[in-house]
C-alpha cells in the first residue's frame, strides 16, 4: 500500500499532495524510556468526518519504547511489539 493510500484510509479523504522525505536510516537506536501514551491532533475519518481538528490520546496497554538515533537528530522512534495504526488510530 502506498503512503497516499494509507493517508486516504486513515483520514477518509483524498490526499492533496505527496512529498518524499529524506531521512537518516539509523544504524543503532538509543533507548530513552517507555511511552505510556501518545497524543496528536488531526482530522481523521472516524473523528466525525466534519474536517475539524481533534486531539487524540492513546494510552498503551503495554509500554512502547521511545528511542533516538545514534546522531541525536530531531527524530524520535516509537516502537513496540504490538503497535499498529488502524482507522481507529494508534493501537497497542
Amino acid at each position: 500500500m502506498s503512503a497516499v493510500n494509507k493517508y486516504e484510509e486513515f483520514h477518509g479523504k483524498p490526499s492533496h499532495h505527496a512529498s518524499k522525505l529524506h531521512f537518516h536510516v539509523p544504524k543503532q537506536l538509543v533507548f530513552l524510556g517507555e511511552a505510556v501514551a501518545i497524543e496528536y491532533r488531526c482530522s481523521k475519518k472516524n473523528g466525525g468526518g466534519d474536517g475539524k481538528m481533534y486531539n487524540y490520546r492513546h494510552e498503551f496497554e503495554t509500554p512502547a519504547i521511545v528511542c533516538m538515533d545514534e546522531t541525536g537528530r530531531k527524530q524520535l522512534y516509537i516502537t513496540g511489539t504490538k503497535l499498529k495504526v488502524t482507522e481507529a488510530g494508534i493501537e497497542n
